[in-house]
C-alpha cells in the first residue's frame, strides 16, 4: 500500500474556483466508474455460459435489497405519512450544517416528497433554486448571501445524491454540482477551508480541511468521518461548528464507500478504513500547520464504525477517538434486516454487491470485537439506550475488547438518533459532549484511565454507573 502526500486538483486560497471544476471532477468519475462496472459483470456473470443474456437482464431487474424491492410500496405510504423523518432524525443532520438558512428549502421538499422516489428529485430542484440564488447574489456583490447559498446549494445536491443506488450520469451529475457549489461556498466562509486528496493506494481520498477562525498554528486535529447516509459536506457546520470554536482544524473525509470516493468505486470492506487512517497520517505529517501531537478522530453512525478500524490502525498516533450513534452489532443484523429497507439497500451500493446472498456473507466479517486490539489511546463512545439501529449491549461487548481507558455514555431511552427525548433535551447535549471531551484529551492532552460509565437520566442528570 502506498501512501503520499495531497494530490489537490484545487485548493481553495480565497480565489474563485474555475468555471470548469464541475466537468474537471466529472470526468475523471466517469473513467473510473466504466471500469468499476466491468467488475459488477465480473461478479454476477453465470459461470456455465447458458442464457447470459436473459440472465443479466434478469439480475438487473432484482439488484438491491429485496427487502427494498418487495416493500416499496410500504415505504412509499410511511414516507407519505410520516415524512422525510421516517428512519432518523435527518432534518437535523441536514439542516445543522446550514442553520435557520436552509430550513425554508427542507420545508418544501417535505411538503412535495410523497414517495421514497419524489425525494430525489425534489432536493435537486431546491438545490438548483438555491444555486441561482448563490448566481444572483455574486452578481450583485452581497458575498455573505451567496456563501450561504452555495452552501445550502451543496447540501442539498448531496441528499439528492442519497436515494440513488448507482453510479450513473445523474448522479455523477449531483457529485459534481455538490463540488462545485462547496468549493464556491469555501471560498467565502468565514474560515479557511483547503479541498485535499489524499493518496490511498491507488484511490484517492478526499476531503476539506477546515481551520479554526482564533489560535496560531499548528492546530490541533480531528479526522471526521460521516455516517452511512451522509457525506463530508455537511460535517462542519457554516457557523459555530462545535469542533472549530474548540480550536480544531477539522479534516473532513468521504472514505471507502461513501459519497465522492463511491463514484470513483472505492466501495467499502470490512477492513479498508485503517488504509484510510495510514493514509491521512502520512498526509497530516507533510503539513507544518496542524499539530502532529494532538490528533483526534470522531464518527458518527456508520461512522463510528469506520472511525473505530481507522484509529485501530493509528492509535499510537492518537490522542483520542469520539464515536457516537454507535454501529457496533456483529454483521449489522438489526439494521440491515429490521429497520428501514434503504439501510441495506445503500449499503449494498456502497460496498458493490448486487447479489443479497453473497452480501450477506460479506458483512457477517463486520465485527469491531476483532479490530479493537490495538486502540490504546483513550476511547468514547455515546449513544442511546433504545437504538433501534444497533442494540447498545454490542457497544459494552466490544470496549470490553479495548485495551485503552474506555468512557460510554448512554442517554436514558434514546433511539439511534438523540435528540427526542428528555434525557437528550434536559441532559448534556450530545455532540458537545463529545466535541468537550475531545478537546479535553486532544488540545489540552488531559489523560485518562481505566473504564467509565456514564448514564444520561430523563431529569437530566449524569449518573456514574458500574460497567455491566
Amino acid at each position: 500500500m502506498r501512501y503520499g502526500p495531497s494530490t489537490s486538483r484545487f485548493m481553495i486560497c480565497r480565489s474563485p474556483p474555475s468555471a470548469s471544476l464541475a466537468q474537471s471532477m466529472l470526468l475523471p468519475a466517469m473513467a473510473r466508474t466504466a471500469d468499476h462496472r466491468e467488475d459488477f459483470e465480473a461478479r454476477n456473470r453465470r459461470t456455465d455460459g447458458r442464457g447470459m443474456h436473459a440472465q443479466r437482464r434478469a439480475e438487473m431487474r432484482t439488484r438491491g435489497a429485496r427487502r427494498f424491492r418487495e416493500q416499496k410500496w410500504l415505504l412509499d405510504s410511511v414516507v407519505s405519512t410520516i415524512g422525510l423523518d421516517w428512519d432518523l432524525l435527518r432534518m437535523a443532520t441536514v439542516t445543522a450544517p446550514i442553520g435557520f438558512e436552509g430550513m425554508g428549502d427542507w420545508a418544501i421538499v417535505a411538503g412535495k416528497a410523497k414517495r421514497f422516489d419524489d425525494i430525489s428529485p425534489s432536493f435537486e430542484e431546491v438545490a438548483a433554486g438555491r444555486e441561482a440564488r448563490a448566481h444572483e447574489a455574486e452578481q450583485q456583490g452581497n458575498e455573505v448571501t451567496a456563501r450561504e447559498c452555495y452552501l445550502v446549494a451543496s447540501i442539498y445536491y448531496g441528499v439528492a445524491q442519497w436515494p440513488i443506488d448507482e453510479i450513473n450520469e445523474r448522479n455523477l451529475t449531483l457529485n459534481a454540482r455538490k463540488l462545485d457549489c462547496y468549493a464556491r461556498y469555501a471560498m467565502r466562509a468565514h474560515h479557511k477551508i483547503e479541498r485535499v486528496e489524499i493518496t490511498m493506494g491507488q484511490h484517492i481520498l478526499p476531503g476539506w480541511l477546515h481551520f479554526p477562525v482564533a489560535g496560531q498554528p499548528p492546530h490541533p486535529l480531528v479526522i471526521m468521518l460521516p455516517g452511512m447516509d451522509t457525506f463530508k459536506e455537511k460535517l462542519v457546520w457554516g457557523y459555530g461548528d462545535k469542533m472549530l470554536e474548540r480550536g480544531f482544524a477539522a479534516l473532513a473525509i468521504d472514505g471507502p464507500g461513501q459519497s465522492e470516493p463511491l463514484m470513483h468505486g472505492l466501495r467499502v470492506t470490512a477492513d479498508n478504513f485503517a488504509d484510510a487512517g495510514r493514509a491521512c497520517i502520512a498526509w497530516i505529517d507533510t503539513r507544518k500547520d496542524l499539530d502532529q501531537d494532538r490528533i483526534g478522530v470522531f464518527g458518527r453512525s456508520f461512522g463510528s464504525y469506520a472511525a473505530t478500524v481507522l484509529s485501530s490502525a493509528i492509535a499510537d498516533r492518537l490522542r483520542g477517538v469520539v464515536v457516537g450513534l454507535p454501529c457496533f452489532e456483529p454483521g449489522f443484523t438489526k439494521i440491515f434486516e429490521e429497520a428501514s429497507p434503504t439501510y441495506k439497500n445503500r449499503f449494498m451500493f456502497m460496498a458493490g454487491y448486487e447479489d443479497e446472498t453473497e452480501f450477506d456473507e460479506f458483512i457477517q466479517g463486520f465485527d469491531l470485537r476483532t479490530r479493537v486490539s490495538n486502540l490504546r489511546c483513550p476511547f468514547m463512545v455515546l449513544g442511546g439506550e433504545l437504538d433501534e439501529l444497533a442494540p447498545i449491549k454490542h457497544v459494552f461487548e466490544t470496549c470490553k475488547k479495548v485495551p485503552g481507558p474506555v468512557d460510554i455514555v448512554v442517554y436514558q431511552n434514546e433511539r439511534h438518533a438523540p435528540g427526542r427525548l428528555p434525557s437528550s433535551q434536559l441532559g448534556p447535549h450530545w455532540y458537545a459532549m463529545m466535541a468537550d471531551w475531545l478537546a479535553a484529551r486532544v488540545r489540552d492532552r488531559v489523560p485518562i484511565e481505566g473504564a467509565r460509565y456514564r448514564y444520561v437520566a430523563a431529569s437530566g442528570k449524569v449518573e456514574q454507573r458500574s460497567m455491566p
